[in-house]
């Protein structure tokens, strides 16, 4: 019988809370490291800012994508935990690794030939390439960091990576500061290339200090983090729930670089703005990410006990929540951003673009408010495998509810930023929708990712009681 995850009723607000705020914590670090760039860049100059958000959402549709293949080993992981089968926990993080490593032989060239391939003739050509460049260049560090990470959100093990990403985030502010304008004697200028080196350093560093961790004594001997062997029943399995994850989660960032690329087009007032409007939905999705990576973690744990009436209490749970962090982000995004704006990006925007600007951050605001409840039913979903959905639904969703509605209305009729602002909103409450209607279907309970192996161990092994997910506050 599974043993509780935490000391909290099962299901309930406070346990989910207590699983997902590390992984909203480290998610906030890391996602800080690229709102940092954005803010040393804007200062740098504009320039800078809206190629790094041009090149940085192509790199990041790619980097994103592999990373969320590689996270794949969380659900497995998790669903083992839950099922008792504890020694089999290295295996699937071991494939996600090697998957990392094999991404070498897409990242290399893509960092020497799709750059300029993707980039040349643009009004930023001269900053989009390098800072593309470096970012393909250290992509499998992303990716790797992602897998080892899998071994410790799917057994609630997430607070050791609260400091891990602190630290990295430090790394990552020095050498924004240092790489950028500079070291007068020690080290040369290199803008918009120092930004993106001082955010790979960042990531490479959390890859190789998870992976020591995940190497330690006890690990190789209670999870098997030892089993480093390629197993390609187990990778095949990783990759049929990951792929399909991650082709999606790269459609749907690609989808994104396009919508800026349009923006590119009508003008510097419709980049500009939808630069600043992007740094700060990009920076507070940290909260649903680590919301929705906790609720897949909880219930990928009750899935593997077959406990489905407790998958449903973790949604209502992960709402709660939600609702709970939009007012408090109603205050920055709605009430008065231009003073926020004026602080971190530009000291004197032009007053044509207040206006435009604080109904821009409004629609953000509702973008990130469905969006996030769009995010808790894909962790659910993600936990019991349901990826393939994921892929074809969300792979059409943002060419039909977000890019077709604004190339049609706001390119073609050369409309203001705000109405390409505002058609984002109808997209996340559409998207929304869709995922609620398949979760209310309830096909993703028949989906069976451990059995077989299950079936297996048992007649290798005892099978032993689950390890239990506790809030260590030691850990």
């Amino acid at each position: 019988m599974q043993k509780p995850l935490t000391r909290f009723p099962e299901g309930s607000i406070r346990e989910l809370w207590s699983i997902s705020l590390p992984l909203m914590i480290s998610t906030l670090a890391s996602l800080f490291m690229i709102f940092t760039d954005r803010i040393f860049l804007a200062h740098y100059s504009v320039g800078a800012l809206n190629a790094s958000v041009n090149a940085g959402t192509l790199a990041w549709a790619l980097i994103a994508g592999i990373g969320m293949i590689t996270a794949m080993s969380e659900v497995f992981v998790a669903q083992y935990n839950g099922a008792g089968q504890t020694k089999r926990l290295g295996v699937p993080v071991w494939q996600m690794i090697w998957f990392a490593l094999f991404s070498l032989a897409f990242f290399i060239p893509m960092a020497i030939w799709g750059a300029p391939a993707f980039f040349s003739g643009d009004r930023y050509a001269d900053l989009e390439i390098p800072y593309f460049r470096w970012l393909m260049f250290f992509g499998p560090s992303f990716a790797l960091m992602m897998a080892f990470s899998g071994f410790f959100i799917g057994r609630g093990k997430t607070k050791v990576m609260i400091w891990l990403a602190i630290v990295a985030n430090l790394i990552n502010i020095v050498l924004d500061w240092a790489l950028i304008f500079g070291v007068k004697g020690f080290l040369p200028e290199l803008g918009i290339q120092g930004a993106a080196i001082a955010t790979c350093m960042g990531y490479l560093f959390e890859a190789l200090v998870l992976g020591f961790l995940f190497l330690r004594k006890e690990n190789r001997i209670h999870f098997g983090s030892s089993e480093y062997k390629l197993n390609w029943t187990e990778m095949k399995k990783c990759c049929k729930v990951g792929i399909p994850q991650g082709v999606f989660c790269a459609l749907e960032i690609f989808g994104w670089a396009v919508f800026y690329w349009m923006m590119t087009d009508l003008g510097e007032k419709h980049i500009t703005i939808s630069s600043i409007c992007q740094s700060f939905t990009i920076l507070l999705s940290f909260f649903y990410d680590g919301l929705s990576r906790g609720a897949a973690a909880v219930a990928g744990n009750f899935i593997g006990a077959r406990r489905y009436d407790l998958v449903k209490k973790v949604l209502r749970s992960g709402f709660a929540l939600l609702i709970m962090f939009s007012l408090g982000t109603a205050l920055i995004l709605v009430a008065d951003p231009i003073d926020t704006v004026r602080l971190l990006f530009i000291q004197n925007p032009d007053a044509s673009i207040h206006a435009s600007l604080k109904l821009c951050m409004t629609f953000s605001f509702i973008y990130i408010f469905f969006d996030g409840l769009r995010w808790v039913f894909s962790g659910l979903l993600v936990a019991a495998g349901d990826t393939l959905f994921l892929l074809v639904v969300g792979s059409l969703s943002v060419w039909i509810f977000l890019l077709a509605p604004v190339y049609l209305i706001v390119v073609r009729q050369n409309l203001s930023v705000e109405y390409a602002w505002g058609l984002t909103v109808l997209y996340s409450a559409l998207f929304f929708i869709v995922y609620a209607l398949r979760f209310k279907q309830g096909a993703w309970q028949k989906i069976n990712l451990v059995a077989p192996q299950l079936e297996q161990s048992k007649e290798d092994t005892p099978v032993v009681a689950a390890d239990p997910i506790l809030v260590d506050p030691q850990e």
